[in-house]
């Protein structure tokens, strides 16, 4: 390519970045040795594409869903090795830079490394809603399926049987009031009810379905 030709083109691409406050990376333009080959026209667009995916996730996108968007396990991995994308665990990555860290990151990546139709469960749905004062020190997934990956400490595993999946902040979880059914006995009565009374409060139990639950807290 003639030097003011890629000029042009590199002073476009900048732009591009600018205009989607994404990194812009010099060096994925220049050819890479034998077996490291990364085409710049197609690395740029996977970056941007994976980007947009992932901004709508806390940051987080798995192979899967870049797949789906034509961009490949290598590229990922391509990407990580230089710095632009974080190796979470099995199949899910996370933005290196460019995302804002929210206090439901840790649910986020906790079913994602769980696989898929992992959720959020027990005692963990509650934390999300900032309900019962319980701050578990591992967030619990559940699962219908056979997980056979090595998940970090400070995630706990458990086997579920069907059952309704809720959507809080975006990230999947067990409904509210069977959360709280779930914790009876593992955390103590009155927490829990004060936990269904804000909950009421914040509007996200209806009052009739409130009212229930207190009956069966005993509370």
């Amino acid at each position: 390519m003639h030097p003011f030709c890629l000029f042009l083109f590199l002073l476009c691409e900048w732009s591009k970045s600018q205009q989607l406050n994404i990194p812009f990376d010099i060096y994925q333009y220049t050819i890479l040795p034998k077996g490291q080959y990364f085409c710049y026209t197609i690395g740029m667009t996977a970056y941007e594409k994976i980007y947009e995916q992932a901004a709508d996730n806390y940051g987080y996108i798995t192979t899967r869903e870049a797949s789906e968007l034509g961009v490949p396990k290598s590229e990922m991995s391509a990407l990580a090795k230089r710095n632009r994308l974080v190796h979470k665990g099995y199949g899910v990555y996370r933005l290196a830079t460019h995302y804002q860290p929210t206090a439901f990151d840790g649910y986020a990546e906790a079913v994602l490394l769980g696989g898929n139709g992992a959720i959020v469960w027990g005692e963990s749905v509650l934390a999300m809603h900032d309900l019962a004062f319980v701050n578990p020190p591992v967030i619990e997934v559940a699962t219908d399926r056979r997980v056979r990956r090595t998940l970090p400490h400070w995630i706990k595993l458990v086997r579920r049987k069907g059952g309704e999946v809720a959507y809080y902040q975006g990230i999947p979880c067990q409904p509210l009031a069977d959360a709280i059914r779930t914790c009876k006995g593992a955390i103590m009565a009155e927490r829990l009810a004060d936990g269904v009374r804000k909950a009421e409060r914040n509007g996200e139990l209806r009052l009739g379905e409130a009212e229930q639950l207190l009956k069966e807290i005993g509370a």
